[in-house]
């Protein structure tokens, strides 16, 4: 099999098979690397560059892997390629060789009561609105008569009011800057534009300056809540531990100090670099090319507004603010049953129990039938205990590798791909997943209402045997841009798009049949609110990976995400010492949603322990593994400390959903006058009330705590103290560090 993309399938490791560069302008070399599996097959590369047609020969770059060098171009045009063996050919390829064009000023500008129309060049228009909205599109000329009686302005001379003191004006050098009260906290330095052979905008880059100081915000982002010197990829990526960088949930918004915030409206992943020079950077399709806002106010009337436009944020159901149990290694009766009892036997309350290797791991909606007897009679046994039963899904109709699909899922995947239910390439045929996990499976296409109809049909008798939930995991596998959803978006559009459609569609699934359940996932773009919980995926075990959480959960709330977890002592890897675990347990009792999980028995590191190894991040599991009982009693005191809370966490999850605020929020949203508040990212408050300052680095006994104007009280001691100050905090590991407000709700 050739193994060929035009794009990189992630960002953060090489291929050996894609084209680089994707994006190639005139004048660059060009070269296209592919794999040939189960062959020993040379390829060579079949190249058209417009009616020509070239044969070229492979270099070889490793044992499979092969590339080939093509240009460089010095025109635009479109060029179209296949690889070939003797005994196969890949599809055709294409990508169009790009020229960049340059734009500092504008060459007119033209006002009415609405908005400032900046004509940039013979087909590139700019609107900036009294609604903070920036427009750029691609269009014929615009002229004087095409404005009727707008009046044309000379630059310097313009000036548009938005509202809270903001307002658009266009400088002397011809191109717009953002005010507020009359000083300028936004300007623009040029706009670099890539078109193709007829003239079209492939690309765009907005290179600009910001006079604030602080950057947040920009989704779920586990290297710095401080995004400045930093910045993002925009893509929705699948990493597995240690993430830095990337992120499972890319939003291109943010917030600044500066009385503002910002919100690049695209389905398009949006590269945002924040440095001396903001640079903002997208792929585009269509007449409007970028469209932003600007978005006025304190950072909370920000986020309202944010999620005004992106979609309202949905309250979880109350039982959803208890604790929850979970691990990948539950995989029949007698392991459910063991947890039961431990449940009992140390009297830890919980609320929710997660199975994620219930199904037979082929059709992903069957129970297993060699390990459970009687699936009915499991969830009646769970719903029993007084836990909610949530079930791991997957959006893939899996490739069995093994070459014994079995005749349910031989069955699903030839309906599916007869009936269209699946994600196709521009070919028209079906995509399947690259590389990776579940590689080479296909991708229901939940934009299909007939496929989507016919997925659930499969799942309905879930809900009636009892099932309160989907963990709905993964959606980061759309990796070509010329696929084609069955609504007619791109795939170009669709790998940020894709994570919503799919949980989106379990909570209509759950809404639709009366069901007061949850999804919790991974993955989401713009938008995510409207799906009840996300946590932070898959991060090991290790004081470093808390430290990320703990970012990820700020920036996630910064970005609009209301109901955030994270898995407490690591998910992966060895199991957790006996103080991170604590530690992380103190920090999951005052978050939105208290959970533990742990990845398959024995892990899936090279040399971890053998399948058989017991590796649950339950309290009873690690206290037996690690010989220490306090891992026990300090996790059961947490778990009942926690159910005293939802009460307070119900109330509270209400006023969030009403209020737009996350609930566990940055510092900034309830003082954004304080600059201290701004710069700390390592405490939160869990509602309105409680400000949490976990500890989230070894050795530690206790911890330096800022507390921002009011008065406060230790939580645990009853001590007083008036803010702001910055106070030192014993805390032994059976405690947390927690200041109540003295606050009128």
């Amino acid at each position: 099999m050739i193994k060929h993309l035009g794009e990189e399938l992630v960002p953060f490791v090489n291929s050996g098979f894609a084209r680089i560069p994707e994006l190639p302008l005139v004048g660059e070399e060009i070269k296209v690397f592919c794999r040939v599996d189960d062959s020993h097959a040379v390829p060579f590369l079949i190249l058209h560059p417009g009616e020509q047609q070239h044969i070229l020969a492979a270099h070889r770059e490793r044992e499979h892997y092969y590339s080939f060098d093509l240009g460089p171009f010095s025109s635009p045009q479109t060029v179209t390629y296949r690889i070939q063996t003797g005994e196969e050919s890949t599809a055709h390829y294409s990508f169009e060789v790009l020229r960049e064009e340059v734009v500092t000023k504008a060459r007119k500008v033209y006002r009415d009561k609405e908005c400032l129309l900046l004509d940039l060049t013979d087909d590139l228009v700019l609107t900036l609105g009294t609604d903070g909205t920036m427009t750029l599109r691609q269009k014929p000329a615009a002229t004087e008569d095409e404005f009727g009686d707008q009046n044309s302005f000379p630059c310097g001379h313009c000036i548009l009011p938005i509202c809270d003191g903001f307002q658009w004006s266009i400088s002397t050098q011809g191109f717009w800057e953002l005010k507020r009260l009359s000083q300028r906290v936004a300007s623009a330095h040029r706009y670099r534009l890539f078109r193709n052979a007829q003239g079209l905008i492939r690309q765009v880059t907005l290179e600009m300056s910001l006079t604030a100081r602080h950057i947040l915000g920009t989704g779920e982002r586990f290297d710095s809540v401080e995004q400045f010197g930093l910045g993002s990829n925009g893509r929705v990526v699948e990493k597995f531990t240690h993430q830095a960088e990337q992120t499972y949930l890319p939003i291109p918004f943010f917030l600044t100090e500066q009385g503002f915030g910002w919100y690049r409206q695209s389905d398009i992943p949006v590269r945002m670099q924040f440095g001396e020079t903001v640079i903002l950077t997208q792929e585009t399709e269509g007449e409007v090319l970028t469209r932003d806002h600007v978005l006025p106010g304190t950072p909370q009337k920000v986020l309202q507004t944010f999620l005004r436009m992106t979609g309202e944020p949905v309250l979880p159901p109350q039982w959803a603010f208890g604790l929850w149990i979970s691990s990948n290694g539950w995989n029949c009766d007698r392991e459910v049953d063991a947890q039961l009892h431990a449940l009992k036997l140390y009297d830890y309350p919980a609320s929710v129990m997660v199975l994620e290797q219930w199904s037979d791991e082929r059709t992903f909606y069957l129970w297993h039938p060699e390990h459970w007897s009687d699936p009915a009679n499991t969830v009646l046994r769970i719903r029993n205990a007084g836990l909610h039963l949530v079930l791991w899904q997957i959006p893939v109709i899996k490739h069995q590798w093994d070459d014994s699909p079995g005749e349910t899922l031989q069955d699903d995947t030839m309906e599916a791909i007869q009936r269209g239910y699946v994600v196709r390439r521009g070919d028209g045929s079906p995509y399947r997943i690259t590389e990776r996990w579940f590689h080479h499976s296909l991708l229901p296409d939940f934009t299909n209402p007939e496929a989507v109809d016919w997925w659930f049909g499969k799942r309905k008798y879930l809900l009636d045997m009892g099932v309160d939930g989907f963990k709905t995991d993964g959606g980061e596998f759309l990796f070509e841009k010329a696929a084609r959803l069955a609504d007619g978006t791109s795939g170009l559009r669709a790998h940020n798009l894709y994570p919503g459609q799919y949980i989106g569609a379990y909570h209509e699934f759950l809404r639709q049949n009366g069901v007061e359940g949850v999804t919790f996932s991974r993955a989401g773009y713009s938008g995510a609110q409207t799906q009840p919980i996300h946590w932070a995926g898959d991060q090991t075990s290790e004081w470093s990976e808390l430290q990320a959480q703990l970012q990820a959960g700020l920036s996630a709330g910064l970005s609009g995400i209301l109901f955030w977890s994270f898995d407490i002592g690591g998910f992966a890897g060895p199991i957790p010492e006996a103080e991170l675990y604590l530690r992380a347990t103190a920090m999951g009792c005052f978050c939105p949603v208290m959970q533990w999980h742990s990845e398959p028995r024995g892990g899936q590191f090279a040399g971890g322990q053998e399948e058989t190894y017991n590796n649950d991040r339950s309290p009873w599991n690690l206290a037996n593994k690690l010989g220490d009982e306090r891992v026990l009693t300090i996790s059961c005191a947490f778990a009942h400390l926690r159910e005293s809370l939802r009460p307070y966490l119900w109330k509270e999850a209400q006023a969030c959903v009403r209020e737009g605020r996350p609930l566990m929020a940055h510092l900034c949203l309830d003082f954004s006058g304080d600059e201290r508040a701004w710069s700390t990212h390592d405490e939160y408050m869990l509602g309105r009330e409680f400000l949490v300052a976990p500890i989230v680095m070894p050795g530690k006994t206790g911890r330096h705590v800022y507390l921002p104007h009011g008065q406060w009280r230790n939580y645990f001691t009853g001590s007083i103290h008036v803010g702001p100050c910055e106070i030192w905090t014993d805390c032994p590991l059976d405690r947390t560090l927690v200041y109540q407000r003295e606050v009128t709700l």
